[in-house]
């Protein structure tokens, strides 16, 4: 059994605990704001993105394609990263194939939205709904400041995507 290190040694922190413990507490500290984090993401993408692409990202058929396990992400390709708060930022409109159902609609812009919230949606919707490459970098409330002074039209948006699903 491990000893308990003296609260002296520790400025009082944790009296009486062992190392161990002091680890485990530590662990599920973390996991405890990352779980409020995910939530906190999820309740966003949710309250911007569920009445559309439906809760978790699922898509609704004849609507919006999903965005969890999309096809634009399967491959992993770099241009993903920034297609994704691209699209937040212009919105999108015009005929896309996704998980071989066809869609025509228009995903309005969302530029009214602060930089931090288009990074967590962006961030939720790459890393979350779908799998990140073991690389992925998050992106910043700067990512996106420097990705709005870029207008990009729909055509150019469509253009991108089809080259991320090949």
């Amino acid at each position: 059994m491990a000893k308990a290190i003296p609260a002296k040694a520790h400025n009082g922190f944790a009296s009486g605990i062992t190392p161990k413990q002091r680890t485990a507490l530590a662990l599920a500290l973390a996991m405890l704001v990352t779980s409020s984090a995910l939530a906190d993401d999820a309740a966003l993408f949710t309250q911007t993105c569920g009445a559309c692409h439906g809760k978790g990202g699922v898509g609704i058929p004849g609507m919006a394609p999903p965005l969890a396990g999309a096809d634009w992400a399967k491959a992993g390709k770099p241009d993903s990263r920034t297609y994704v708060p691209t699209v937040i930022l212009n919105g999108l409109s015009g005929k896309l194939t996704a998980a071989g159902r066809t869609y025509q609609s228009v995903m309005p812009a969302q530029k009214q939205r602060k930089d931090d919230e288009i990074a967590t949606l962006a961030n939720y919707v790459l890393a979350t709904l779908n799998t990140a490459p073991a690389d992925f970098k998050p992106l910043t409330a700067a990512d996106v400041t420097a990705l709005r002074a870029n207008k990009v039209d729909h055509k150019a948006l469509l253009g991108t995507r089809s080259q991320l699903v090949q």
